[in-house]
């Protein structure tokens, strides 16, 4: 009967992920190369909670995601749990509404 050894190797605690950063990976898709401009991001309420914990705005929640003008968001439960999100996008050939055009 042959036997193996298996070595434990422990990786450095800074090898080791750190704390999720939910903002920053729905910005990372609603942004993705490639893909039309993001309309509006629809989150699940309880994404919608995590948003705002990371942020550190509990009670008045950010309303959009993102510097300078940011994409707005959308607390929508109907969403499918996985992955909780959904980037709504700008249709091609819709120019974006503009604030300042409407001035």
């Amino acid at each position: 009967m042959a036997t193996t050894t298996l070595t434990v190797v422990s990786l450095p605690a800074s090898t080791h992920p750190g704390p999720s950063d939910a903002a920053g990976d729905l910005l990372a898709v609603a942004w993705a190369p490639g893909t039309a401009p993001p309309r509006e991001i629809a989150v699940r309420p309880e994404l919608y909670e995590r948003l705002c914990a990371q942020l550190g705005r509990h009670g008045t929640g950010p309303r959009s995601l993102g510097e300078p003008a940011g994409v707005p968001l959308v607390v929508d439960p109907r969403l499918p749990a996985s992955p909780g999100f959904e980037v709504r996008r700008v249709r091609p050939g819709v120019r974006r509404w503009s604030g300042a055009a409407a001035a």
